[in-house]
């Protein structure tokens, strides 16, 4: 009877969490389709359909899951006042004129700092701690370095009412650049893309000596292009590479070393690269098709290094190239590569062809993989499968969006901090 009763309550979590991770995906695309959206409007709603990600969705624990909830109804509540009421607040020109406002201010400051600390641990949260600290109380420090001080109700009001704190350029970037690409590198991910890269990596260099270690930075050089992330870069490469190289008696420490340093190198593999390439956009005012461009190089140097220490080591204790039966057969190579250069094509031709936006073109390819995510490698449609590769798709945008935003949301702190001073 236990049982019975806890599947029907798993089932029924995972469908909230399905449709919740839907809800982000469809927003996010919403924005970039729907035309122009104010400020006030995006950004809190952004944060808004992220934090049950951070605080709820990843608790562990009794204590976790209580407070995450309360943060959470707090967080979104204060987050959607703003976007209900963008119009009165612009009136405002970011000075807070009710305990009830301020009230609102203290919440979402205390929402992002703890949501960061949640997704990345201690060390950016306490800087925005203590830029805060410095905001409030700098103008007792004697010298350049203090400031004239601020009224609280004008700080406040800037960080959380107007656009030059935690709803700046940074978030801008999280809402409609950031959020896009990570939401295709997981539609890619969900199908047969990832399979693909190892396959081609496979093909090109499971013969060569020391033949898995090289399968292991292709096959991350490629999926880095479309995750932009080391920790997921790990997973989805690892899992394979890692068991083929210690199969073929490499030494364990070299196959942890050679995959941790090629995953490390997908995050400046264009298009899709590590959430900084987005915040250069943003700082220098740089086009992101320019620092794609810039970052090509360096990429193909950093992995062609790593190549060739591999080769060296390879060639002096005498590794072993995938034996032929292991590698893929031309047929797999050649369908299974299809769903990656499908979207990558409509991504480049979006971007570069066409002049589109990077968002609005990585929009199409999300249509363009999402429709892939119907077939399968041998071409057969299973409406099972297919159902787990949207879920699975959906759940980790969600994921991988609301720790970004979170990131970001927190930057935006420290950024807010510096222009309200002049510190900066």
């Amino acid at each position: 009877m236990g049982l019975e009763t806890q599947m029907p309550q798993a089932a029924w979590k995972r469908a909230v969490w399905i449709g919740l991770a839907a809800l982000v995906v469809v927003y996010h695309l919403g924005l970039v389709f729907s035309g122009l959206v104010p400020n006030l409007v995006s950004r809190p709603l952004h944060m808004a359909v992220v934090l049950p990600w951070v605080f709820i969705f990843g608790a562990t624990g009794r204590w976790q899951l209580i407070s995450g909830a309360v943060l959470t109804v707090l967080g979104v509540g204060a987050a959607g006042w703003i976007a209900l009421n963008h119009e009165m607040l612009g009136d405002q020109y970011g000075f807070l004129e009710s305990d009830f406002q301020i009230g609102v201010a203290a919440v979402l400051l205390l929402c992002v700092i703890e949501a960061a600390r949640r997704a990345i641990g201690w060390p950016l949260p306490l800087v925005a701690v203590i830029a805060l600290a410095y905001a409030l109380f700098g103008q007792h420090i004697p010298g350049e370095f203090g400031h004239a001080g601020t009224p609280i109700q004008s700080f406040l009001g800037t960080m959380t009412i107007a656009e030059g704190g935690l709803w700046g350029s940074l978030t801008a970037t999280s809402v409609g650049v950031v959020s896009i690409f990570v939401i295709f590198g997981a539609v890619l991910n969900a199908g047969e893309a990832g399979q693909g890269f190892m396959n081609v990596a496979a093909a090109a260099a499971g013969r060569l000596k020391g033949g898995a270690a090289k399968v292991s930075v292709l096959s991350s050089a490629l999926f880095g292009s479309i995750s932009g992330s080391a920790s997921a870069n790990v997973a989805s490469t690892g899992a394979i590479t890692l068991p083929a190289m210690t199969k073929l008696g490499y030494p364990k420490k070299l196959a942890a070393g050679v995959e941790a340093v090629a995953s490390s190198g997908g995050q400046i593999m264009p298009p899709l690269m590590g959430a900084g390439a987005f915040v250069m956009v943003e700082l220098t005012g740089t086009p992101y098709t320019q620092i794609m461009g810039a970052a090509i190089l360096p990429a193909i140097l950093y992995f062609w290094a790593v190549w060739v220490g591999i080769n060296a080591y390879a060639t002096r204790y005498d590794l072993k190239g995938i034996a032929a039966e292991d590698r893929p057969a031309k047929r797999d190579v050649i369908i299974t590569s299809l769903f990656f250069l499908v979207p990558f094509t409509v991504l480049m031709i979006g971007m570069f062809g066409l002049g589109y936006t990077p968002q609005y073109a990585a929009c199409l390819a999300i249509l363009a993989g999402a429709l892939l995510l119907l077939t399968n490698g041998s071409l057969s449609f299973d409406a099972r499968q297919t159902g787990e590769r949207v879920a699975s798709a959906l759940v980790n945008s969600a994921k991988q969006v609301a720790m970004i935003a979170s990131i970001i949301l927190c930057a935006s702190i420290v950024i807010g901090v510096l222009a309200v001073t002049g510190l900066g």
